[in-house]
């Protein structure tokens, strides 16, 4: 089966079902999962936690009609707001973009939670999300205590030089 959500950097399957079913209207399961490529069990459990968390509404056995986008969704959409924060990439973006550029800005590439926190000006539990997301990804590592940083780049050993180059 092919997976048809990746158009965008750091799409999850929850947002692509979102977006999916806001684009639609109103949509049956099967219709969801076949456009993405997901399983229906998958499309099923989030149009579940949807309706149940009051963005979605079942209007018949299996068809969901949109009704909100959840707060933990619209932060990969937002983009920053001026004066907030200067940044070292373009205003516009997403907050995964936004929080990555802060931390390529920073020095040693290293923040603390609550300094990410503040200069971004949003919610707490928002930013924790995102920042867990993007460690699970592999896009910044968290040290002890909160301290995030982005990935080093790889180096090459020095053992293996001689046989990489011969």
């Amino acid at each position: 089966m092919e997976t048809l959500i990746a158009p965008g950097p750091l799409k999850t399957a929850r947002l692509a079902v979102v977006n999916e079913l806001r684009r639609r209207g109103t949509a049956r399961n099967k219709e969801i999962a076949e456009a993405l490529g997901l399983k229906p069990g998958t499309v099923g459990y989030i149009l579940y936690r949807l309706r149940i968390e009051g963005h979605a509404r079942r209007v018949k056995m299996g068809h969901y009609e949109f009704l909100s986008v959840p707060e933990s969704l619209k932060v990969w959409e937002q983009v920053p707001q001026a004066g907030a924060v200067e940044l070292k990439a373009s205003p516009g973006g997403t907050m995964p973009q936004r929080i990555l550029s802060l931390l390529d800005g920073a020095p040693g590439k290293t923040l603390g939670f609550r300094a990410i926190w503040k200069l971004t000006g949003l919610k707490r539990q928002i930013v924790g999300a995102v920042l867990s997301d993007l460690a699970r990804r592999g896009l910044l590592e968290r040290l002890h205590r909160g301290i995030y940083r982005l990935p080093a780049a790889p180096q090459p050993d020095a053992k293996l030089e001689p046989a990489l180059s011969a």
